[in-house]
């Protein structure tokens, strides 16, 4: 098979770009809400050097089996807050997705009316039979990062 299926995801927040821009990037927020549920991110692995060309890192440990693990190493190639920022990454330990070929997140902050905003998630390519798994994994992830937006603003428990 080959990687040409590129995933596309979409999600309106109303809170203002710059902070959903930073839960993306500052490490001790990105730690907070990334992995799927049944997933955390390892706070300790967390780096990132915020500007173009600068290196970013991080591993997601399955909760139920710590042995699992799931690294991303990449690079920004376009980073330009809060507007967007694009990384050429490396991922291993995912079964689905081979190491030694490089896959581009790209992630868009668009201002919507008063203080909102639409991300937008695009990233490939992926193999055609692991590309809709990767998307609803996309959505979930999505899912947990507005209950950490609302419960980092004092917006009472998500359920």
């Amino acid at each position: 098979m080959t990687a040409n299926v590129i995933v596309t995801v979409e999600r309106q927040f109303d809170f203002p770009r710059a902070q959903v821009f930073k839960a993306w990037t500052e490490p001790a927020e990105l730690a907070r809400w990334r992995g799927s549920p049944g997933w955390h991110v390892e706070l300790n692995s967390v780096s990132g050097d915020l500007r173009l060309g600068g290196r970013h890192h991080h591993v997601k440990v399955r909760d139920s089996d710590p042995g699992t693990r799931v690294g991303t190493d990449g690079v920004y190639t376009e980073y330009f807050e809060p507007d967007v920022f694009v990384s050429r990454e490396r991922i291993t330990g995912d079964p689905g997705i081979d190491p030694d070929v490089p896959l581009e997140l790209r992630v868009e902050f668009s201002k919507t009316g008063r203080d909102g905003t639409l991300v937008r998630v695009i990233q490939g390519p992926y193999e055609p039979d692991v590309a809709g798994w990767h998307g609803e994994g996309w959505e979930r992830e999505l899912t947990r990062l507005q209950a950490y937006l609302v419960s980092a603003n004092g917006h009472g428990a998500v359920a």
